[in-house]
């Protein structure tokens, strides 16, 4: 086949001089210049090994159709390689005219774009009924529904969610994913960090009752894939779950593993080189900021509105998540995972338990799994970065941390406080020790850095201006119990609502008391309801046992027949209980 010359796009004249093999197209200028326009991104298309849907898609959008014709244009052309089979076709007189009232079709598309395409989000069903609202109100023919379908289909599922949702969620979901972080070479070379909501709802200890649904920090190192550390914790995240997550990954973990009971080997561990974020204030803090500068690492961000660039530890986060769906108390992804189950009532684990579950997770299972990115197990993959192989060598074993309690200082929560006759004041509660003495004179013009951990703020730590050294400083009562901050904020609440606004460390510490007591005697009240409820069910039982041997028959039937074998209070001590005979 001979192709038609270039100008023959544009010149009409050309046009008419060429034929197409013996295809009568030349009458018609208008079908052979889509025709030429068509043919580049066919052959394109043509030449491909093998094509995938989204090529078929992004021709569609080169030549403003859609992905329908693409494909019918490709099975045409395909087979014959003719110019005339990328021609559109001829239509009938009536065919391509809309039978619509043109009133009524101003009424469907004023209705789409101020309606269906805004952010209330109305379904297919709602806009018609304002469609059929709006054209019965002016007095016109209502039009059959599948005619307003028609409209909504024909429009790019693109324009609908940016609309809808906006341009961000658009480029999200509809763009091209461009860009990423630079392939790493080594372990804890780069690490990456972030929060989410666990899918499951913990128990407090005491009471075994639903407390709400706890957050994980993980962090992961992007070479191994293996997951540094993780924090667990009911509150939101902060700067305090970042410190603690790092501290936890740059430690080794035998001492916290003997801790909480966990069997499996956790070997990845060690002070990274750069930790890759998001953008949240959390990450910004002067806590986090202050602790990478003094230990050495780098913290970055990722670029805004580009959450790909965090994909590698989401989906480990995700990895994790589902392997909690089986649970009690899972809540699963979604309300369809979630179905008619209530996961507060079938809750039954308590934090730490949640906490070893995931641990062994992640060091018995995932570190021990062949991993999708690199084909080796995040185990195997660390030593061979750690120790090396017979292709490369190792980056070595990481720098041991000679002062963990200085990391730990290091990326706890920060304040500048004076110092004052009284000592320092932090959440209501006075802090005092001989430490401070040199400072009182400054009589509050100075500020100093003090840091505070949240699990027990029975205490904070000093820096010394004078040797730059972290000194414990307790509450001036140091038979004051430890509380957390939790617990505290809980005290404050409670003073706050009984009108005491004037409170002191005294009734802060009091009330913390009070709110333990609580929970301490229904504890007691709960076990004395249960030994009160098993002793009625004794001597229930043992009337009935009474009354049935009185009633019944002596009977000879062998121990098959009569499977059912009760064991008296007089054999067992405590609660009764059944066997079966097999």
């Amino acid at each position: 086949m001979t192709d038609l010359p270039e100008q023959a796009v544009f010149d009409g004249s050309a046009i008419h001089a060429e034929t197409v093999d013996g295809d009568d197209i030349t009458a018609s200028p208008e079908r052979l210049k889509i025709a030429m326009l068509r043919k580049p991104v066919l052959d394109r298309l043509l030449a491909l090994p093998k094509r995938t849907y989204r090529d078929v898609g992004v021709a569609a959008e080169e030549l403003n159709c859609s992905i329908r014709t693409v494909f019918t244009l490709l099975k045409r052309y395909g087979a014959t390689r003719r110019l005339t089979d990328l021609a559109p076709l001829r239509r009938s007189s009536l065919s391509g005219r809309s039978m619509v009232d043109p009133r009524v079709e101003a009424v469907i598309s004023d209705v789409i774009a101020s309606y269906h395409l805004s952010r209330m989000r109305p379904t297919i069903t709602q806009t018609i009924l304002e469609v059929r609202r709006r054209t019965e109100r002016l007095g016109l023919r209502l039009p059959d529904q599948k005619t307003v379908r028609k409209r909504i289909a024909a429009i790019p599922t693109v324009q609908i969610v940016r609309s809808r949702e906006g341009a961000k969620r658009a480029r999200e979901q509809f763009g091209l994913v461009s860009g990423s972080t630079p392939e790493t070479t080594f372990p804890l070379q780069r690490i990456q960090i972030d929060h989410t909501r666990v899918d499951l709802i913990v128990v407090d200890e005491a009471l075994r009752q639903p407390l709400e649904r706890p957050w994980i920090t993980v962090a992961i190192d992007e070479y191994s894939r293996a997951v540094l550390g993780f924090y667990l914790s009911l509150e939101a995240p902060s700067s305090t779950s970042v410190g603690l997550c790092l501290v936890h990954s740059i430690l080794p973990k035998d001492g916290w593993a003997a801790r909480i009971g966990l069997s499996p080997k956790w070997l990845p561990h060690g002070r990274p080189d750069e930790i890759y974020t998001d953008n949240g204030a959390d990450f910004r803090s002067e806590a986090v900021e202050l602790g990478c500068r003094a230990w050495g690492m780098a913290i970055n961000f990722r670029p805004g509105g580009m959450p790909h660039f965090g994909g590698i530890v989401e989906r480990v986060i995700g990895t994790a998540m589902r392997s909690l769906r089986t649970l009690p108390g899972a809540t699963g992804g979604s309300i369809v995972e979630r179905g008619d189950t209530d996961p507060a009532k079938e809750a039954s684990l308590t934090m730490q338990e949640l906490e070893l579950l995931i641990a062994t997770f992640i060091a018995g299972h995932y570190h021990c799994s062949l991993h999708s990115h690199h084909g080796m197990t995040p185990n195997a993959r660390w030593q061979a970065g750690i120790f090396g192989n017979k292709q490369r060598a190792g980056r070595g074993v990481p720098t041991p941390i000679s002062d963990p309690a200085r990391l730990l200082i290091d990326f706890l929560p920060i304040e500048r406080r004076s110092v004052s006759r009284r000592g320092i004041r932090w959440g209501g509660i006075l802090y005092m020790d001989d430490i401070l003495r040199p400072y009182l004179d400054d009589q509050g013009r100075r500020k100093f850095v003090v840091r505070r951990d949240p699990r027990d703020v029975s205490r904070i730590w000093f820096l010394c201006p004078d040797d730059n050294i972290y000194y414990p400083v307790r509450s001036r009562d140091i038979s004051r119990p430890s509380i957390t901050a939790w617990e505290l904020e809980n005290a404050r609440k409670l003073l706050r609502a009984s009108g005491q606004r004037d409170y002191d460390e005294t009734a802060l510490f009091r009330a913390a008391e009070l709110a333990q007591e609580i929970v301490e005697k229904s504890l007691e009240a709960r076990k004395a309801s249960r030994k009160s409820r098993l002793a009625n069910e004794r001597r229930n039982g043992a009337k009935i046992s009474q009354s049935y041997s009185e009633t019944r028959p002596e009977s000879h039937e062998p121990a098959s027949a009569s499977p059912w074998r009760r064991i008296t209070a007089d054999d067992l001590e405590g609660d009764e209980f059944y066997e079966v005979d097999e």
